[in-house]
Formats: structure tokens, C-alpha cells, sequence
């Protein structure tokens, strides 16, 4: 009989306390784990207990019917049977790639049943444990036959790696929990013909309503990675797969999990090296990465050496650290320790660049006479590096930043060139030139009303949506970047009532995913400080389980290398939410406030270089740091809808758009949600004297009464002080 030692498993990759105070109950350990599943009548269960070298996978439930085939890898050395898992074995796979040789990747996989793809509810439930962390995203199982049409689980890279389940037909995409490496989780997503529900380690993760899976229609049941998906394959342990033609309940997936933690086979194995760390080379200044693939009984301890020396704090499997060319040469090697022995990686070399070359170059452009323009030239090679920009071929005094930017250009600025000079310690080097072409305005937009407290305050850009009936373009009043009316397959409507005080300029309204879509632009999402405000109504409530997207510039990132940018939320508790991201999925959450249907309000995200702030209606209502955070750098900027057709459209009204390269004071954000100017008055002698940006002033004798235009008053204004009240105020005109 196998002796089991559950407190050998760490159960906080899932927080999961309740179920773990529930892994010593009679119940839990009154069945086998085979025994429970098979209580519950599964279509297919197979537990992957096949001895080594077999090329059939048994269906437990019955081992004539759904057979599986194992596709081994080139060598035939993986998968592996017969490996520690639930209950006695699983079965492990590896991607590898020998010297000199191509990828090595391994699966198994199950001819198509309509059986095994049930068209109404139904379960999948399985156990993983992930031996080394993605670089991008591995399928862990999935049964598709295209892109749209099935289901698969994930294992996501990241700095917090999670466990996903995807069902891209129906719009589904709920995150499980936080991978722990070397340890066993349990994954099970159900759908009842209402609700799909994805569970990790028995407690619920995620739910979503109303939306119906597309089932997979001809393409087999894949374990350890699946071809017909441009994703990793898998690298660790896969165990007691079972589809079920019925949505387990809450309490049956958590008894599953309890009997199946109980049982798990901890085997006292050594900690053994299964992949040495690799030889790396990396510029001076930037990131040196090495890591190691452990295996053995948990816990797995981790520590690093540079030559012979310990190095502080180097504790986990990945090592990285900014490199100077003092580590050229260095050699890096991990050793990794258990309760049972331990175990020294072969040592990796560090070779340490000096090189500098220009990973982008700056791109030439077309902008509007008195907009603003920028460019950017990216450095790749070694740090640290400084710049100098060029107008033509004179050096531009003070332009030392990576962004050039460039205010109230003029059309005598027109084919302009502008380049930039990068150096490092050891070398420099040129960009090629960008032209700059300058326009006349097309469209001169009014800028009265409240048009003059945003434009005071020198936007990049500024949407008044106030454009007529059946408008195609969505004039940016103050720079280069009209956006396009988008109906999706919802509508417009133009000319809606605006809730900005005292203020007659209209709003339009969007639903069902229509939109404003403006091209991506450097000056929209720059590297460094800005603000985003802007004036919105919803519609309705939001009944979930959607979130609407109210607006957002948000990018895919290289090769889909993950979102970066920010977005805003509806939430369906009807609360507000920023998302910022960094070419990753786990982006920062900030609140916005809560809102109700038929108010308008005036939202307002602020970057000051180190801390990003929410405010609604003038109100502080988040303060977070998030030095992560990468700026979209290629998708467009949508109001109303996000720019990569996902979720929920905004159902309301937005007027007054306005971004900035800068962060807006509090005291500007009040300014602006209250449609007012700041109005100062300082003493000078017997006398004061008021001082205002623009507009009228007024006086009045009383705080009540009725204000009267000083028509010959203009800033400063200079008031002898008298014995009578008298109270100003200026009216914006």
C-alpha cells in the first residue's frame, strides 16, 4: 500500500483554506480518487496510470471505446508514464531541444467523438502540475477543432503565471489561480446550459453568464499541447482527465479535489536537476536571465552562485539581474536541496555586450498647424545611453530625452527632418531622419463653453463629439487626431444633451459595441506623464457578466505578446475600474467610484511618473504605483469599445474627451469637472487683486445674489478693499 504525505503539498497557490481544513474528513477519505470520479458518470475518464512505453491510452470508464494515441517525441522520450501523480501515476511531458536539433514537443491525443463535446452541459476536470514556468502560453488540454470552436486550458507566463481556461467561441476567458511550479492543481470548468464556471482546487474562480460555448465539431481531445493552436505544448504532469455530459456541482468539484488531494503520491524523491541553466548573453546595463528545471518532493529549495560565491537573496529557479561588464565571463549555477538530498546545475557563462544599435527608428509623421507632434528613437544594446535630437542637421538645445516633442508647429515647419544621436561609454549611433509634415486645420472647431477650461490647460488632443447627424469624423479640436465614427453592430446617436454645467455643446450616445476609433499615435500614449478625462452618462445598469468598456487605448503588443496601455471599465457591480497593463494579462486594477444610470459624471486617469490617480467628479478616488505599466504602443484608442473586439461595448453617452502629456493638479481636475476656472485674490496694500485665466468677471453683493458683469474688468483686476462685501465670480463665455 503507497503511504501518502499531504503535508508535503503547499496549498497556497489557490489560497484555498477551506478545502484544506477539509482534507481529513471521513468523507474524503472514504473512496479512492477512481472511485469518486467514477460515482459521478463520466463519458470519459482516463488516468493515465498506462505503463512506460505504451502507445494507447485506457478510457477507465470504458477501455474499449475512446481510446487515446500517444504521440511520443522524436527520441521517444516523452511522454513519461508511470510517473508519481493521483491515487499512484501519471503521465509527464517535456519540450526540449536537443544540441544542434529542432524542438522536441509530445502529446496524446483522442480521435473525435460528438460524445466527448457535449451541445449542452457538461464538465471537464483534470489535474496539472507545471514543471517549469511558459515563456508564452502552453496548452495543457484542450479539444478544438479551429481557433473558435471548443475549449483548451492554459498554463500563462507572467510575472504571477495563472491557469486559464479559454473558449474563444463563446467569448470566454477565466483565469484559475496562480501556478505554483511542482505543484498539483486541480482544474474543472463546468457549464449548466446557463452558466460556465471555472474551479481551481475546488473553490470557484470565475463565472460567465449567458454567453453559449461553441463546441468543437471534428478535432480531437489533446493532452500535454494540441497542434491545431499556435501555443506551447506543455511541460510537467498531466493526471485523471474526465468529461462529463452534466455539470458537476460545487459540491461534488470540491470533493474531488479533497479525495484527490488526500491521495496524491509524494514519493520521497531526491531534488535532481532536469535542465541545466543555459549560457546567456546580455547587453551591459540590461537583463541577465538564467534558470533551472527542478524536480523532486516539495518542498524544492533554490540557491544560486556567481563562480563559487553565494549570491544574497538568490532564492527561486530564475535568476536575473541587471549585468555591468565587470560579469563578463562569470559563471552562474544553482543548487537545489529537498528534504531528501540535493542537487548542483552545471555552471552557465555570461558573456557581457558593449554593442549599441537602433532597435526603432523615429517615424516620420503628418500633424496639424498648432498641434503638437513627438518622436522616439528606442536604443537597443547596452546601457546607460543619452541622447541629443537633430532639426536637420543642428543639434535642438535641452532635447536629451528619448521623446522629442515638438508644440505649436507651423506649416513653415512643413518636411522639417528630425534625427537622434545615441551614445553608450563605449560607442554612438544615428537614427535615420523622420520628416515632420505639417497641414492646415481642416475642420477650425469652436472653442467656447467649457472648450476653454480643457483648452487652457494645452491638450495633446480633445474630441467634442459634438459633430452633426450621420458624422463620419470625429474632430479632435486641439491636435492632429480625428477619430472615425464606428457603428459595429450597434448605433449612434448624435447630438445628445450634455450634463457639463452651464454647458449647451452636445454629446453623442453609443450601444451594442459601436464606437470612436483613433489611430494609434505616439502622442496619444506617451512614455511618461499623462492625463485622460472625459464626461460619460450610462445608459442603464450593468447586469454583467460583461464588463462594458468605456474607453480605452490599449495594445496587443508585439506578436501578441500581451495588452499594454489602459483601458476603463463598467463594472457589473456598476462601479468603475482602470486596468492598466504591461504586455501581460495580470495588469493593475484601480478604482473609478460607482456610478448610477441617467447621472452624468466627469472621470479623470492621471500618470505623474511614478504614481497613477482616478478621480470621479473631482474627487481623488485611487492612488497606485505600477512601474510595470507599458504604454499601448500599436493599437488604436477607442471610446465606447475595446480595440480588440472583446467584452462589452458601452451603452451611454461620452462627450469632451481630452488627453494630455502631462498629469492635470488636483486642482485642475475640480476646475475641469466643475466647469469653472480658478479664480485667485491676493492682497496688495489697501487693495486686492483677482486674477483669472479667461472669461468675465462678475460681482455681486451678496453670495446669493445676482452677479453683474464687470465689463471693463480684465486680469488682473485690482479692487480698492472697502468696508461692503463683495463677492466675484467669473462666467466662461
Amino acid at each position: 500500500m503507497k503511504t501518502h504525505c499531504p503535508s508535503h503539498v503547499q496549498l497556497g497557490v489557490l489560497a484555498l483554506a477551506a478545502a484544506a481544513a477539509l482534507m481529513h474528513s471521513p468523507t474524503a477519505q472514504a473512496a479512492s480518487y477512481a472511485e469518486t470520479v467514477l460515482a459521478d458518470n463520466p463519458v470519459v475518464y482516463y488516468r493515465l496510470e498506462d505503463p512506460a512505453d505504451t502507445y494507447t491510452i485506457t478510457n477507465a470508464v470504458h477501455p474499449d471505446a475512446y481510446q487515446g494515441d500517444v504521440i511520443y517525441d522524436d527520441f521517444a522520450a516523452f511522454p513519461k508514464f508511470e510517473q508519481a501523480g493521483i491515487d499512484t501515476r501519471s503521465a509527464g511531458f517535456h519540450v526540449y531541444t536537443p544540441d544542434g536539433g529542432t524542438p522536441q514537443k509530445s502529446h496524446i491525443q483522442v480521435p473525435y467523438a460528438p460524445e466527448l463535446n457535449p451541445d449542452g452541459p457538461f464538465t471537464v476536470e483534470l489535474w496539472a502540475r507545471a514543471t517549469s514556468w511558459a515563456t508564452g502560453v502552453r496548452c495543457i488540454a484542450g479539444n478544438i477543432s479551429s481557433f473558435s470552436e471548443g475549449w483548451w486550458f492554459r498554463q500563462e507566463a507572467g510575472t504571477t503565471p495563472r491557469w486559464i481556461y479559454v473558449q474563444n467561441g463563446g467569448g470566454i476567458y477565466m483565469a484559475g489561480g496562480n501556478i505554483a511550479k511542482n505543484e498539483w492543481a486541480h482544474l474543472v470548468v463546468t457549464y449548466d446550459g446557463t452558466t460556465v464556471r471555472f474551479y481551481g482546487n475546488g473553490e470557484q474562480q470565475w463565472t460567465s453568464t449567458g454567453t453559449v460555448p461553441s463546441i468543437n465539431l471534428g478535432g480531437p481531445l489533446c493532452l500535454g499541447g494540441n497542434p491545431a493552436i499556435s501555443e506551447e505544448f506543455f511541460d510537467g504532469n498531466v493526471d485523471e482527465v474526465a468529461i462529463y455530459a452534466s455539470a458537476l456541482t460545487a459540491d461534488q468539484v470540491r470533493l474531488h479535489h479533497e479525495v484527490g488531494r488526500a491521495n496524491i503520491a509524494l514519493p520521497p524523491v531526491p531534488a535532481s536537476v532536469v535542465q541545466d541553466p543555459a549560457s546567456a548573453s546580455a547587453y551591459a546595463g540590461r537583463i541577465a536571465a538564467f534558470a533551472v528545471n527542478a524536480d523532486g518532493a516539495s518542498p524544492l529549495a533554490y540557491q544560486w552562485y556567481r563562480n563559487d560565491t553565494p549570491i544574497d537573496g538568490a532564492t527561486s529557479d530564475i535568476l536575473s539581474f541587471t549585468c555591468a561588464y565587470a560579469d563578463n565571463g562569470a559563471t552562474y549555477k544553482v543548487v537545489v536541496t529537498n528534504p531528501y538530498g540535493s542537487a548542483t546545475s552545471a555552471p552557465a557563462t555570461l558573456t557581457v555586450m558593449t554593442d549599441l544599435s537602433v532597435e526603432s527608428q523615429p517615424a516620420s509623421i503628418t500633424r496639424t498647424a498648432g498641434s503638437k507632434a513627438a518622436f522616439i528613437a528606442v536604443s537597443g544594446g547596452a546601457l546607460p545611453v543619452t541622447y541629443q535630437w537633430y532639426k536637420a542637421a543642428d543639434p535642438i538645445p535641452g532635447a536629451t530625452d528619448q521623446v522629442l516633442w515638438l508644440s505649436n508647429i507651423q506649416l513653415a515647419d512643413d518636411q522639417t527632418t528630425y534625427s537622434a544621436k545615441i551614445t553608450n561609454p563605449w560607442m554612438s549611433v544615428e537614427t535615420d531622419p523622420a520628416v515632420l509634415t505639417v497641414v492646415p486645420r481642416a475642420v477650425p472647431v469652436p472653442v467656447d463653453g467649457y472648450a476653454r477650461v480643457v483648452m487652457a490647460d494645452d491638450p495633446v488632443a480633445f474630441w467634442r463629439l459634438d459633430e452633426a447627424d450621420a458624422s463620419v469624423t470625429a474632430v479632435d479640436a486641439a491636435g492632429s487626431f480625428d477619430g472615425q465614427y464606428t457603428l459595429g453592430s450597434g448605433a449612434i446617436t448624435y447630438g445628445v444633451a450634455s450634463g457639463i454645467p452651464q454647458e449647451t455643446n452636445p454629446a453623442v450616445a453609443v450601444t451594442g459595441k459601436a464606437h470612436v476609433q483613433i489611430p494609434w499615435a505616439l502622442e496619444l500614449n506617451p512614455h511618461g506623464p499623462f492625463t485622460v478625462e472625459f464626461w460619460f452618462q450610462p445608459a442603464s445598469p450593468n447586469p454583467g457578466p460583461d464588463f462594458r468598456n468605456v474607453i480605452s487605448s490599449e495594445g496587443a503588443g508585439p506578436s501578441w505578446s500581451g495588452p499594454n496601455g489602459w483601458l476603463l471599465y463598467h463594472m457589473p457591480d456598476n462601479t468603475l475600474s482602470w486596468v492598466l497593463f504591461s504586455r501581460g494579462w495580470n495588469g493593475a486594477w484601480l478604482g473609478g467610484g460607482a456610478v448610477e444610470a441617467g447621472t452624468w459624471y466627469h472621470a479623470a486617469l492621471t500618470y505623474d511618473g511614478a504614481l497613477f490617480h482616478t478621480y470621479l467628479n473631482g474627487d481623488s478616488i485611487a492612488t497606485q504605483a505600477y512601474p510595470a505599466f507599458v504604454p499601448n504602443g500599436d493599437g488604436f484608442t477607442s471610446l465606447g469599445f475595446r480595440f480588440d473586439g472583446n467584452g462589452a461595448g458601452f451603452e451611454g453617452a461620452i462627450d469632451e474627451v481630452a488627453f494630455y502629456r502631462e498629469a492635470l493638479t488636483p486642482d485642475q481636475i475640480r476646475a475641469h469637472s466643475s466647469a469653472s476656472v480658478k479664480l485667485s485674490i491676493e492682497r496688495s496694500g489697501d487693495s486686492i487683486v483677482l486674477a483669472w485665466p479667461f472669461g468675465a468677471l462678475q460681482q455681486a453683493d451678496r453670495i446669493d445674489g445676482a452677479f453683474a458683469d464687470l465689463t471693463t474688468a480684465t486680469s488682473p483686476w485690482t479692487v480698492a478693499i472697502s468696508g461692503a462685501a463683495r463677492y466675484y465670480r467669473v462666467r466662461i463665455e
